[in-house]
């Protein structure tokens, strides 16, 4: 039977290694193999239409023109009729003839990594784009009538002030874009970052940052705990994984979750390019996946719809959890079909979460 899906694709091409990243990505490697074993997955799959498409990476704005086509067509037929389909992109590989195609082919949401406005920031980080990249590819983007743009911003970065968070987040808002994620700084082991074993910001100064970004982002929706936006511009392809829905992943090292059950791909490149269709299943309990779908609802402003949980689950949501609602009662706002933290609630939600899982 064929349905309607939620697809995110990894495309793992990267021009160069920014210093904090540890995703699956390939630098400066033949991507032919790579397509063709992705265009193996993509056909074994079964689609009615697409609601959600997003193209994550890596980057995916480092493929070649010819490249992005090729690819892109093949998802062209599926579309639904209000899909949203993001592409994420660096501000030093996405050209006017990139945004050109995207705009031929249907794209209707830009990611744009943006990270910081300021240049000196952004070596440190070891990025390969300027603050003019970024004003350059808004300016294309606005004229090529793709109006739905996100960007990245990273705080708690090396020796970054209060002050430079204040100014990136300042720009943000003159620019007038509809979207804005925030991420602090994470040290993976597997970085540039983490090898120099860089020490993570005080996380006073962190959680300072945090404030300092909500409170000058207030005239946005704080949707997500990560997430700003203008109204009727949320993600809803992200909405997709905190609102505990299934969605289908292809690509090396991409996961999925099919009929509540989770899988991944493989996590060596050559193993994929032998075995695209082969998914390693997760073993999960029916707790893991009722504490993951609690989690991750919490992070938003919807939070956690329990009628759908307890539909699902075959349980009482409140009365299986009651000790904990009942402890964080004053960062919940509750009613008989949701559960939604407060903004205190959600500043201290991994506390909370402990007791959830517990």
């Amino acid at each position: 039977m064929k349905t309607s899906m939620n697809l995110y694709v990894h495309l793992p091409f990267c021009d160069h290694i920014c210093f904090y990243c540890d995703f699956k990505r390939k630098v400066s490697i033949s991507k032919k193999e790579y397509i063709d074993a992705l265009y193996k997955e993509f056909t074994s799959l079964n689609i009615d239409s697409i609601d959600t498409l997003y193209f994550g990476g890596g980057t995916p704005s480092s493929l070649s023109i010819d490249e992005l086509k090729q690819i892109g067509n093949w998802f062209i037929p599926y579309l639904s009729k209000d899909y949203e389909w993001t592409i994420e992109c660096n501000p030093d590989s996405l050209t006017k003839d990139k945004i050109i195609l995207f705009k031929e082919m249907g794209v209707n949401r830009i990611s744009l990594g943006v990270q910081s406005f300021q240049d000196e920031l952004l070596q440190k980080i070891g990025r390969h784009h300027s603050s003019f990249d970024v004003y350059r590819c808004i300016n294309d983007l606005r004229e090529c009538d793709l109006k739905n743009i996100s960007i990245d911003l990273i705080y708690a970065l090396p020796n970054q002030t209060l002050k430079q968070v204040q100014n990136d987040v300042n720009i943000f808002l003159s620019l007038q874009l509809p979207h804005c994620s925030i991420y602090s700084l994470q040290i993976e082991e597997n970085s540039v970052f983490g090898k120099q074993h860089l020490k993570p910001a005080d996380q006073d100064l962190e959680a300072d940052m945090y404030d300092c970004i909500c409170q000058t982002l207030k005239g946005y929706h704080h949707y997500e705990i990560s997430s700003f936006c203008l109204n009727g511009y949320e993600s809803k392809h992200n909405l997709v994984y905190w609102s505990d829905k299934d969605f289908t992943g292809i690509g090396w090292g991409s996961s999925g979750k099919e009929k509540g059950i989770r899988y991944d791909h493989a996590s060596n490149y050559n193993d994929y390019l032998l075995d695209p269709l082969k998914r390693y299943f997760i073993e999960t309990t029916k707790e893991d996946l009722m504490f993951e779908a609690i989690m991750m609802s919490l992070r938003t402003t919807f939070g956690l719809n329990v009628k759908q949980f307890n539909e699902k689950y075959k349980i009482d949501f409140y009365e299986c959890y009651k000790k904990t609602i009942q402890k964080y009662q004053n960062y919940f706002i509750q009613s008989k079909d949701s559960l939604v933290c407060t903004q205190e609630g959600r500043n201290i939600l991994n506390t909370i979460l402990i007791d959830f899982l517990e």
